[in-house]
């Protein structure tokens, strides 16, 4: 089983598209320039992406891509063959862009012969292999969940291990996979999973409460749904999307930001001949201490004239986004906490190291929503939620709102 957000999978779904695209092209090309001269036509670029790209819409559809196939979904390469010829047939009538008969009875036709011979070729040179899985759960919902995987022979998961006692650390972290097969399973086990796989997490036969707050369904276990519970932005094709945004996003706002940075350096100088910078350690990705850049607004403990001016507006956090380029920290993400205060926060909320799993942020769902005094544990939930149910757009929109909140001058 591979799941959607990992790198894999989006290395599989491209080379398939490519693919597809390519038969679609090759196709007319030999419409064109292989039939008798009466029946030939002139190709150009829009005629190609024309044809290539419906193909592709057309078998991803009609469930070409899709990961799991069984005898009653089983894709039909005629229903594709059929879609396409209707998209093209719209496209020709939106366009006004007459076309041949020819092509609507010979490029149909190689592409029922190349499309299967395609795909086949690619499981033989490059098949799925097995995972290496861990199934977790009460020992008759394993027998289940063993049954079911006999009952549809998915070649894609080969049992190592079931669990259904005590949680041991080390398999669970090494295994390629880990489904948890109960659906009732207490609350804290769940976490206590999630903090020993990181944040690839594990799948999950959803409960009924479950199912009323999944956002999207992974996989199956006979005919049972599985869903993810994962850090999306901490691993995969995700993991790699964020970090791109990071350093790009950061390097765009060191350019933009530089001129306001410069005053702010030469005000906190001038004010008292102290030093411009300073480092905080904070606790950053997976428990590590890191030194956090800040504009200095304190000296001898009280705040100074530039710092009174800076700190509401929270351009004193400026800085940072050396740390987010350095790796050290991310756009957004939770805040970081100092060393001290984490542990002493951990004596009474155990679970807060899970706001570890990915880098701290300039910028949190936590800090946007929530009020400053707001209890650890509010805030660890407020972090968990942004954690497992990342997208850019949250993060764009995070962003908009932290800048809105420095702008308003309602910072401390």
């Amino acid at each position: 089983m591979i799941r959607p957000s990992s790198k894999e999978r989006a290395l599989r779904v491209v080379v398939l598209i490519a693919g597809d695209f390519l038969i679609g092209w090759l196709a007319l090309f030999a419409t064109a320039t292989l039939l008798p001269r009466p029946w030939r036509f002139d190709l150009d670029a829009p005629m190609v992406i024309l044809f290539a790209l419906s193909l592709v819409v057309a078998l991803a559809l009609s469930g070409f891509n899709n990961d799991r196939v069984t005898p009653r979904t089983r894709p039909s390469i005629v229903t594709a063959l059929v879609i396409q010829a209707a998209l093209i047939a719209f496209a020709g009538v939106a366009f006004v862009r007459p076309l041949r008969r020819t092509v609507f009875l010979a490029v149909p036709l190689l592409e029922l012969l190349a499309v299967p011979a395609w795909r086949r070729l690619l499981r033989a040179l490059a098949p799925i292999r097995p995972r290496d899985t861990i199934l977790v759960g009460d020992a008759h919902d394993i027998d289940e969940a063993l049954d079911g995987l006999r009952l549809i022979g998915d070649p894609r998961i080969r049992v190592i291990s079931r669990m259904s006692g005590a949680l041991d650390a080390a398999p669970l972290r090494d295994a390629e996979e880990v489904i948890c097969v109960s659906p009732h399973i207490d609350a804290r086990t769940r976490l206590e999973l999630l903090r020993i796989r990181g944040p690839r997490g594990f799948l999950m036969l959803a409960s009924h409460a479950d199912a009323l707050l999944a956002s999207r369904m992974l996989g199956w276990i006979g005919d049972q749904p599985l869903v993810e519970v994962g850090i999306g932005c901490g691993y995969g094709i995700s993991g790699a999307v964020k970090r791109f945004i990071d350093v790009a996003g950061s390097v765009l706002l060191m350019i933009v930001s530089a001129p306001l940075s410069l005053l702010a350096a030469i005000a906190i100088k001038l004010d008292d001949r102290g030093p411009i910078l300073i480092r905080q350690q904070r606790v950053g990705l997976g428990g590590e201490p890191y030194g956090m850049w800040k504009f200095r607004s304190m000296a001898h403990d009280r705040i100074t004239r530039i710092g009174a001016l800076l700190r509401p507006y929270h351009l004193d956090e400026l800085p940072q986004l050396l740390n987010v380029f350095s790796g050290d920290m991310s756009l957004v993400g939770p805040r970081p906490e100092r060393p001290e205060l984490v542990a002493e926060i951990l004596r009474d909320v155990p679970d807060f190291d899970l706001r570890c799993l990915v880098r701290p942020g300039i910028a949190g769902l936590a800090q946007v929503s929530a009020e400053y005094e707001t209890r650890p544990e509010v805030k660890l939930r407020y972090d968990l939620m942004y954690m497992c149910d990342w997208s850019v757009w949250l993060d764009f929109r995070l962003m908009l709102r932290a800048v809105s909140t420095s702008l308003a001058g309602t910072g401390r």
